[in-house]
């Protein structure tokens, strides 16, 4: 048999903590995902076509 290394009080206090922090580890999960996707996946069609994502993001963001 398995033994768990995560306690069950931890467990519900993880789960406590991304519920009420939704938005929160949304934006952080996201952003691990998108780290991981340039620095494992791209080439260098795909990082130009996130570069001009970016530029246009800066644009809107100086905009506001």
């Amino acid at each position: 048999m398995t033994e768990q290394k995560t306690s069950e009080a931890q467990k519900r206090a993880t789960q406590a903590y991304r519920e009420k922090n939704r938005e929160k580890v949304r934006k952080q999960s996201s952003k691990s995902a998108t780290k991981s996707y340039i620095n494992n996946y791209c080439d260098l069609d795909d990082l130009n076509e996130i570069k001009q994502w970016i530029a246009a993001r800066e644009k809107e963001l100086h905009g506001e």
